[in-house]
């Protein structure tokens, strides 16, 4: 008998380690996003506007990538998202400048970070992380994406960034407990439905975990319109 687990895994972590290079080199500079402004022409009362920027950009292409980024502003996009697994964004170093111009432009911008925990590809970021940024930007909103994802990774966000009001929590691919548990630790005011369909789940299934959760049907209306409503709109 021969275990190959070790070769498994070391297999295993180069497979996730190509699929995140190739997933990079998709996003080098910035995205175009003349689909999201399309659908946003749609509807535009229910569609907001946000941009998907790529922080970690070489000197000499700074200018031209926040130039994209405030044209972007000027045709009514009204929030940055970033991903901090793809581009490997360290918190709040890696952002900074983008923090303040952000600011600089409109201090109601809320700032969605998809939040990737630290796994075999990736040194990830902490909820550590996300405080030390609310705490240095106290007037920046922070959206923190997929926030329940598992049961300890909820109990960690909520007990790290309780007293950081300015900190929100999105429900997609989370998991019904967990954004119960959230809930209970920062309050429904906080708690912001998602869907990141069609990439993962079906809309329906991510309706249904707020559905399910036992709280007044105004708290899930709260959840599922008046959070985002209060941040986009004020």
């Amino acid at each position: 008998y021969k275990d190959n687990t070790d070769e498994n895994n070391t297999s295993n972590n180069n497979i996730i380690k190509r699929a995140f290079e190739n997933l990079r080199k998709l996003t080098k500079g910035q995205l175009d996003h003349q689909d999201v402004i399309n659908i946003s022409n749609k509807d535009p009362e229910r569609f907001y506007k946000f941009f998907w920027f790529n922080p970690k950009i070489k000197p000499e292409d700074e200018d031209s990538d926040y130039k994209v980024l405030e044209n972007h502003f000027d045709l009514g996009f009204c929030g940055v998202k970033i991903h901090s697994g793809i581009h490997l964004i360290n918190i709040p170093r890696d952002i900074i400048k983008l923090v303040s111009f952000m600011q600089d432009y409109d201090k109601k911008f809320p700032l969605f970070v998809h939040f990737t925990p630290k796994f075999s590809a990736f040194g990830g970021i902490s909820s550590k992380d996300i405080a030390k940024l609310a705490k240095n930007y106290p007037n920046l909103r922070i959206i923190i994406g997929h926030a329940a994802l598992a049961m300890e990774f909820a109990i960690d966000l909520g007990l790290s960034l309780k007293q950081y009001k300015n900190v929100f929590f999105e429900t997609s691919c989370s998991i019904p407990y967990g954004i119960l548990s959230l809930i209970k630790m920062v309050g429904h005011k906080r708690i912001l439905f998602g869907t990141d369909s069609p990439v993962t789940n079906p809309i329906k299934l991510e309706i249904d975990k707020i559905l399910c959760l036992p709280i007044t049907d105004d708290q899930k209306r709260d959840v599922f319109f008046n959070n985002i409503d209060s941040i986009i709109r004020n």
